[in-house]
């Protein structure tokens, strides 16, 4: 199964990693949009602070691509 983390520069990410980690799981953080498209499930990890974030993501189109998502999304807000 390919899991994939969304890199934003915000966000839990390294307490996202460590958790599956301790599941036996492994996840590849990246923005790339091609990537993200062909993972089985994507993960978003909350942020507190949500302007530079969103910033992030519009710059990149990511905030588009996820809307467009069809595989399981599991969203974390902090």
């Amino acid at each position: 199964m390919k899991l994939v983390i969304v890199k934003y520069n915000a966000g839990n990410i390294q307490s996202v990693l460590y958790a599956l980690e301790r599941i036996g799981m492994e996840a590849m953080v990246t923005d790339d949009q091609a990537l993200i498209r062909k993972a089985d499930k994507v993960i978003f990890p909350g942020v507190g602070e949500a302007s530079t974030a969103m910033q992030y993501l519009r710059e990149r189109k990511l905030d588009q691509l996820i809307k467009s998502l069809e595989q399981p999304v599991l969203g974390i807000c902090l």
